[in-house]
């Protein structure tokens, strides 16, 4: 019974360190516009970025 106990201890301990780590997402933009060289000259090409971060500990 001591094990049984434990393993549960030890999962409800590691799904809230998942739950916090999962809790706080932040959503990052980015646009700019990359140029490359060319044999007919410069080429402008723009990008757009959106990414999500979870800022977790694990």
């Amino acid at each position: 019974m001591k094990s049984v106990k434990r393993i549960f201890l030890l999962l409800l301990w590691s799904s809230l360190l998942m739950m916090g780590s999962c809790m706080n997402p932040r959503l990052s933009t980015s646009a700019g516009v990359d140029v490359h060289w060319g044999p007919n000259g410069p080429q402008v090409r723009p990008h757009m970025n959106v990414g999500v971060y979870g800022g977790g500990r694990l």
